[in-house]
This record gives C-alpha cells, structure tokens and sequence, in this order.
C-alpha cells in the first residue's frame, strides 16, 4: 500500500529553492562554484516547453534569487530566456539532433549570449555590463557536464 503525501511536488519544489538560495549564496563566496545559470536556462526552457505554470514559476523565482545575488538587471534573465525558448530554440531543435550538441548550445546561449545580450541592452538603456573573467569559462564547463548529464 503507497501513502500519497498532499502537495509533494511544492514542498519538493520549495526544498528545491532553498537549497538553491544556500547554494548561490556558497557561489558568490566560492568563485569556483558554477552560478548554475546554464541549468536553470534549460530547466526555464523545459517547463515553458511542457506549459508546467508552477514549474516555469519556480525556475522564475530561482532567476530573480540568482539576478539579486549577482547584480544583474531585474527580469534581464527571464526576458532572455523567454525570447531563446520561443524564438531561438526551436529552430535549433529543428536543424540539430545531437543531444549533446543541444547541451553545448544552452552553456553558449546562456553564458556568452547572455552577455552579448546584455552588451546591446547596455547600448540603448546606458546600464552597467556584468564583469567577465575567467572563471566563466570554467562555469561553461562544468555546467556543460551537467546539462549533458540531464539531457
């Protein structure tokens, strides 16, 4: 006989973000801790694909969590994965069908495309660029691990 607990996917979710919020907070003590921001790109682009309103949500709080931790612009993170999710990545899926060439795709479209993207806010709106260094390509790396791993 299996017990079913009410409301266990919020309260898994709800875990979910706390974790994340100790995790993100480790990350901006610990540079070498990837920010994630490549797993909840494809994490955003899967619930917005699969119309899971309380998934896109939570994948939504955990953006704005991360954009208030590391400064970036309020909503920048969504509005950019929003457009990539319903413009960008479809047509990709269409031409590429190697799952790990889609993996290698999300780290790019959401490390450098995310600055690049940024970059030509920054020359309409005159707001302050994110920093680059080294340490996003050691992110793009270890991210592209774990989305490969997922996909």
């Amino acid at each position: 006989m299996q017990r079913s607990i009410p409301y266990q996917n919020i309260i898994s979710k709800l875990l979910l973000i706390a974790l994340f919020i100790g995790y993100i907070s480790l990350s901006s003590i610990y540079l070498l801790l990837p920010p994630l921001l490549a797993v909840l790109f494809f994490a955003y682009h899967d619930a917005l694909s699969k119309n899971d309103l309380f998934g896109l949500s939570i994948v939504s709080v955990m953006l704005l969590v991360f954009e208030a931790e590391k400064g970036f612009w309020f909503g920048s993170t969504i509005i950019f994965f929003t457009l990539l999710s319903r413009y960008v990545i479809p047509k990709l899926e269409q031409v590429i069908q190697c799952r790990i060439c889609m993996a290698a795709i999300f780290v790019l479209l959401a490390y450098p495309g995310y600055w690049i993207y940024v970059w030509i806010v920054d020359q309409v709106l005159l707001f302050q660029l994110p920093v680059l260094d080294w340490h996003i390509a050691l992110y793009m790396i270890v991210e592209f691990l774990v989305i490969a791993a997922l996909v």
